[in-house]
């Protein structure tokens, strides 16, 4: 359905599902996923934020993870699910937007990073960026030089701020795609160099892309011998009985219009990935 339809149509289904959601309770918590935010979507970004603080509630790193190990003072109460928030990528945007808006409204977010490209030479960083998140579909020549990537100074101050930094591969290559050590590679180092230069674990991987193609049994095993908790990109909320290792990740657009949004932070897109949800889960059942 083409975009255009289904913002058009976003309205009458966000009503339909709050009246399913009415009669069928919902519980747990949402983890919401954004990219690059740039300075054309700031306002839009500051209204999610805005929206999700007065009807839904902010769930910290720290909170989620204490929640998915069944901490009994952290309490999720039914209705329109709390969330947490988390980039990926490791755009500069993202440390831009925590000091303006996730910092001074007291939320900490989860900022996914890969240590492999922050290490490049700014001239060789946007070859680097094209190639691996955004999977060789455009040149480095064309990547606009707002798309830089933080520093490792930016990523340090994210962390003193209360941010949690998680892993995201070492360089953003497909890792479904890829094998034995360079594999392990990709997956262990990444975590392993963030601790070198922050000095503090990293508990949290999210893999590159996010979509169920992008994960396979190798590396969720991988995952599962480093990291606590792994988030796809695949939409759904993260309840009691979710593998702390194939929780749900929902992509916000902040270029649709408000009731598209609503409707993805309350769930309404959920129907149509639930064959990658039980595929995801037995990847993460499986992985132990």
């Amino acid at each position: 359905m083409p975009n255009r339809l289904r913002h058009h149509l976003a309205g009458p289904l966000l009503i339909l599902h709050r009246l399913k959601a009415a009669a069928v309770g919902s519980g747990g918590f949402r983890i919401l996923l954004l990219h690059d935010v740039p300075p054309t979507d700031r306002e839009a970004f500051a209204d999610v934020v805005g929206h999700v603080r007065r009807h839904h509630g902010v769930l910290s790193p720290d909170e989620a993870a204490a929640w998915l190990d069944g901490h009994p003072r952290i309490a999720i109460r039914r209705g329109r699910p709390p969330c947490l928030f988390s980039f990926d990528d490791g755009f500069a945007s993202n440390a831009e937007v925590a000091r303006d808006i996730l910092t001074p409204a007291g939320i900490a977010g989860l900022f996914f990073v890969c240590p492999g490209l922050i290490d490049l030479t700014p001239q060789d960083q946007p070859a680097a960026v094209a190639a691996g998140i955004f999977d060789g579909r455009i040149d480095g020549a064309e990547l606009d030089r707002r798309l830089r990537l933080m520093t490792w100074n930016e990523v340090e101050a994210l962390a003193v701020s209360g941010h949690t930094i998680g892993a995201h591969s070492l360089t953003h290559r497909r890792l479904s795609r890829l094998r034995g050590g360079t594999l392990a590679h990709e997956i262990l180092d990444s975590g392993a160099r963030i601790e070198t230069r922050l000095g503090t674990p990293v508990t949290w991987f999210a893999y590159p892309f996010g979509d169920i193609d992008s994960i396979d049994a190798e590396t969720m095993r991988i995952i599962a011998g480093r990291y606590r908790f792994c988030r796809s990109g695949v939409r759904g909320a993260n309840g009691r009985t979710t593998h702390p290792l194939a929780l749900r990740g929902d992509h916000i657009d902040l270029t649709a219009p408000s009731a598209w949004q609503r409707l993805t932070l309350e769930g309404g897109l959920d129907g149509r990935y639930r064959a990658a949800r039980r595929r995801l889960d037995d990847l993460a059942d499986k992985s132990l």
